[in-house]
């Protein structure tokens, strides 16, 4: 999972966590304001009712007046009072018609007791009783007056408010998250940078990693360009030493050679052909390891960029040199070839495949070049005999010469095949159009860096 993706996950968690018990939070709050203005609203409307009430001579309770509310008359209407004389009901709300308020717990005496309760057809109220009295002296009565009103719009108001709020809350953590995706997408862009940049180095289609970047960043970044510029020291030094080396080594195997030489021309000729076996051996191994010393590699290149087609200008300058190579018809594209791939690299890797093609073509050489897609497919041709199918494995391999009738070690192919494998490309051998042998393989282009 990218770090993107777990800050992402992270940023919606943690706005969600915040959120819910923010919205928790405030409804409850709301749910505790709404109780306190209902006691408040029940306690006035005991005032409204308790004003109304009054006694005759008698003892019996009458309304001098209609309470204020106008639902009070309308059956069922959601706001209701009574009175009441210990258990029995001796006036009621036109609202509550013939029924009551069934209340949950035993009457009080003295006091306000606000609860919920049953109230008409099954339906929810808010209820409030107060104790009173009315008369003087003997003729004191106590009561008890209560008022309820209908839970129903206390709910719809709730059920309104919560719909609101979560609308409101989640609408709140979508910009929340769009702006924690965009603050981490912005402070992931350096290290964006940076991995396109290794990317490239990878690739090698880049020397050094090039900012600016941010404090956090920049020191890592010096530390790898300082990392970047030992290993191309240290490749350097390799190839010096490569150098040295095959130029040690030169002069005894000269030697040696002349040594067996003159043994065949004692006619010890059984070990004259041991001894230059070895020594083949000897020469095949020294001429791999020195390949490989002197290859970059797209990893070790490090942005180096190579005209392929000045390199093969100049190596076929070379061919013509050599053992029939003024004889070939060396046919080369005359378009710009500009490739991610270290120069030496390519000489060694045309060089290879041009001398191959030398040794075996009856007369013609050509270099085919194909650019699609930020990609170079290479093909070098010749009109010699081919190899079979069958054997085409073989050549591949180190010292896999098909046949003894030229010089060399055999080699060519198989360093070709471990060059390419440091650029990540693979040659492949197949029979050419001009009836001889055919070595393709694909190159990036420079553009492919960018």
């Amino acid at each position: 999972m990218s770090l993107k993706s777990r800050l992402a996950i992270i940023s919606a968690l943690v706005i969600t966590l915040v959120l819910t018990i923010a919205g928790l939070g405030l409804f409850f709050l709301f749910q505790s304001y709404l109780d306190r203005r209902i006691n408040q609203e029940l306690k006035d409307r005991i005032l409204d009712v308790a004003g109304a009430v009054e006694m005759d001579a008698t003892g019996i309770f009458n309304m001098s007046r209609p309470p204020s509310d106008p639902r009070y008359q309308n059956p069922y209407g959601g706001a209701y009072w009574y009175v009441r004389e210990g258990e029995a009901v001796v006036l009621r709300s036109r609202s509550l018609w013939d029924t009551q308020v069934t209340w949950p717990v035993e009457a009080s005496t003295s006091g306000d007791i606000f609860v919920q309760a049953k109230g008409p057809e099954d339906s929810q109220v808010y209820l409030m009783e107060r104790s009173l009295s009315l008369g003087e002296g003997e003729s004191v009565k106590d009561f008890v007056l209560g008022v309820a009103v209908d839970k129903a719009e206390v709910q719809e108001l709730t059920s309104s408010l919560g719909t609101v709020m979560s609308l409101a809350l989640a609408g709140m953590g979508l910009v929340l998250f769009a702006g924690a995706w965009l603050q981490t997408s912005y402070g992931l862009l350096p290290l964006k940078s940076v991995r396109r940049q290794l990317s490239e180095l990878h690739g090698g289609t880049r020397a050094n990693l090039e900012g600016p970047f941010p404090t956090e960043i920049d020191g890592l970044a010096n530390e790898l360009n300082t990392l970047f510029d030992q290993q191309k020291e240290l490749i350097r030094k390799a190839r010096d030493r490569a150098g040295t080396l095959a130029h040690g080594l030169k002069t005894p195997l000269t030697i040696l050679y002349g040594e067996v030489r003159k043994l065949e021309r004692g006619g010890d000729v059984e070990t004259a052909k041991r001894l230059r076996h070895h020594l083949n051996l000897i020469q095949e191994q020294i001429d791999r390891e020195l390949s490989r010393a002197r290859t970059h590699g797209a990893t070790s290149g490090l942005g180096l960029e190579t005209d392929v087609l000045a390199t093969a200008h100049r190596v076929v300058g070379l061919m013509r040199h050599m053992p029939r190579g003024d004889e070939i018809d060396w046919q080369l594209p005359d378009l710009p070839i500009t490739a991610a791939i270290d120069a030496d690299d390519c000489g060694e890797l045309l060089g290879n495949l041009f001398d191959n093609a030398r040794k075996w073509a009856k007369g013609v050489v050509r270099m085919d070049v194909v650019e699609a897609q930020d990609l170079l497919h290479i093909s070098i041709h010749d009109d010699g005999p081919g190899i079979p199918a069958d054997l085409r494995d073989e050549a591949m391999k180190r010292g896999g010469q098909v046949a003894q009738s030229t010089e060399g070690s055999g080699l060519g192919l198989a360093i070709v095949k471990d060059l390419l494998a440091s650029y990540g490309a693979t040659p492949k051998v197949s029979e050419s159009p001009l009836g001889g042998l055919q070595v393709s393989f694909t190159l990036k282009t420079i553009a492919a860096k960018a």
